[in-house]
């Protein structure tokens, strides 16, 4: 089974010290899509799997895309293929806590009441065959907000979500899936993927600007830090029952890198010492 990751900084940290040797460890052969661009922007992540896509040998290839700067693996192949066939559906999207990017405005485009504990995509991870997801980007070129009455009245008003959050993949996978339910699950119980951001409120709070904004300035001494150190370490207390594991927020990925330094990672989450395994497979990405 591959797993498949797009980066732009090949020497990121947690891509190197945690998400590599993850995978090695775990036996999956990991593809990095290095993208060479200096204007990056979230949603161009897409467009570098569909190149892809488009030149694998073989459409029904199982495949899993992770975040590069933020995930890592616990669980192997065999465990993610048992677990992927109890789903109906043939992709498979991770949950998380928030409804990001659209915030409250996400929540009057949902298919029904939220399925808890993980109610929203999360769309740093998700699986399935190469086909399915390359027809899937190519029936959606561009993010369907057209397809959702609430967003067309709002972009009467002036407000036009594609240029607000058109950056971001999640916001183009959040709205396919609402349109896609007979193609696209989300893994609400956290089976597959589990994502470890706090939950924030669902209209914008400049609390979580301040909070990265004084972490940047003050580095460990920052208020913010300290809090999300005690949340997470908190959290490790009890192991996931997923395959994959999402640190997105800059602090949480800071944290999780000083346990790591720290000798302070839960045995649950597996060794971490890229030195005993061959480097992964790189392709460079133009688009």
């Amino acid at each position: 089974m591959e797993v498949v990751t797009v980066a732009t900084d090949l020497n990121n940290a947690f891509l190197n010290r945690l998400l590599i040797p993850s995978c090695a460890a775990l036996g999956f052969d990991l593809m990095i899509l290095h993208v060479d661009k200096k204007e990056f922007r979230p949603r161009d992540k897409r467009l570098a799997l569909v190149e892809y896509f488009k030149q694998h040998p073989s459409p029904t290839d199982l495949v899993i895309f992770t975040d590069a700067y933020d995930t890592l693996f616990i669980r192997a192949e065999k465990y993610v293929r048992e677990t992927y066939a109890r789903f109906s559906r043939s992709v498979v999207f991770s949950g998380e806590l928030n409804n990001w990017p659209l915030g409250a405005i996400g929540f009057l485009i949902e298919n029904g009441p939220p399925v808890r504990p993980f109610p929203y995509l999360n769309a740093g991870g998700f699986i399935g065959a190469v086909g399915d997801l390359l027809e899937l980007c190519i029936k959606h070129p561009k993010p369907p907000s057209d397809r959702f009455r609430i967003l067309r009245d709002l972009r009467i008003h002036d407000f036009d979500t594609d240029e607000r959050y058109g950056f971001s993949d999640q916001y183009y996978w959040t709205l396919v899936h609402l349109l896609e339910t007979e193609t696209i699950a989300v893994d609400h119980h956290a089976e597959l993927f589990e994502c470890f951001s706090a939950q924030v409120p669902p209209t914008w709070d400049v609390q979580v600007t301040l909070d990265i904004n004084e972490f940047r300035t003050r580095g460990r001494e920052a208020d913010s830090y300290h809090r999300e150190r005690a949340r997470l370490e908190e959290r490790l207390r009890a192991p996931s029952g997923a395959a994959q594991l999402h640190f997105a927020s800059p602090i949480t990925k800071a944290v999780l890198l000083d346990l790591l330094d720290q000798g302070r990672l839960p045995a649950w989450l597996g060794a971490f010492d890229a030195r005993d395994y061959p480097p992964p497979r790189v392709q460079r990405m133009t688009f």
